[in-house]
């Protein structure tokens, strides 16, 4: 039996897996050592990325079956990556009011993002609807 419907899960599992995939891919560069300019190098923030893809990928195959218990999942890793994708939002914030201040020379670039920035502003179409489909349930 089924909490939702399966095409509502099986869209719900692609676009985990696909956002698991791409923290898993970014987080093993981090830890790698990085890409140039436009993925750092960062041992931390790579086993972070890391956290969050087998957050996401746990719970790919309950929810395409339309079962609610992979939903948790998907929610764990909506959480972390809104967690470290408002974190590294603030830390660029906190960087252009030094720039403001005239502490630092250069206004940061939006190039200079991090990727769990990209990932977290990847993730909100599905934490909207993952939000819609946990609106009615009973805790």
């Amino acid at each position: 039996m089924t909490d939702f419907s399966i095409k509502t899960g099986k869209m719900i599992a692609i676009y985990a897996s696909a956002l698991g995939v791409i923290s898993l891919a970014v987080g093993l560069v981090e830890i790698l050592g990085g890409l140039g300019e436009s993925i750092p190098g960062d041992l931390f923030g790579g086993f972070v990325l890391a956290v969050m893809a087998v957050t996401y990928l746990g719970g790919v195959k309950w929810v395409s079956h339309g079962r609610h218990e992979g939903l948790s999942f998907i929610i764990g890793g909506l959480f972390l990556t809104g967690v470290f994708g408002v974190l590294y939002l603030l830390m660029m914030g906190a960087d252009g009011l030094m720039y403001l201040l005239g502490e630092a020379e250069a206004l940061p670039k939006l190039a200079d993002a991090r990727p769990a920035i990209w990932i977290f502003i990847l993730s909100l179409p599905l934490a909207y609807r993952v939000r819609s489909l946990t609106a009615r349930m009973t805790w």
